[in-house]
């Protein structure tokens, strides 16, 4: 399960990144790696070759990637738990079978229900809170999460 949870955070990350900070994808699979390496214990300390090339910790607490990393991993976490104790199990299908390459051939996923959505938009609002981030940031964050999982399947 951990895989498939890397494999989910990286996938609706780099969605977010693509809407949000377009800018930084040339960086995201170095960043994606750098973050799973963290969750997983591996961190290494950054060199001082790293701080000189202008990828020391200064510049990457600028960038939108890691914070929308953190987010994607926090709500996916938080959704699994939602659907472990409610009927968001609909939900979790939905947003496995809308990862590119999940879905059966000729059939793309079904679309997430009103309900399903405002449960989407709830749990990422919460989880970006408790990330400490603004209120209105948080809302746009909530509402670009929802927009990725409601936008047509990548095939």
């Amino acid at each position: 399960m951990p895989d498939e949870a890397d494999e989910i955070v990286g996938s609706l990350g780099r969605e977010l990144v693509s809407h949000l900070a377009p800018e930084e994808l040339p960086l995201y699979p170095s960043l994606l790696s750098q973050f799973q390496g963290a969750k997983g214990g591996r961190r290494r300390k950054a060199s001082s070759d790293d701080e000189f090339l202008g990828f020391g910790a200064a510049e990457i607490v600028t960038m939108l990637t890691p914070v929308i990393l953190t987010f994607t991993n926090c709500f996916w976490q938080a959704l699994m738990a939602e659907a472990a104790a409610s009927s968001a199990h609909g939900v979790l299908g939905y947003v496995r079978s809308h990862l590119p390459g999940h879905h059966e051939a000729g059939r793309g996923p079904r679309q997430l229900t009103p309900d399903q959505l405002q449960l989407v938009r709830t749990v990422a609002e919460r989880e970006a809170r408790r990330l400490d981030i603004s209120g209105k940031r948080a809302g746009l964050l909530a509402d670009a999460m929802v927009g990725v999982l409601a936008a047509p399947a990548v095939s």
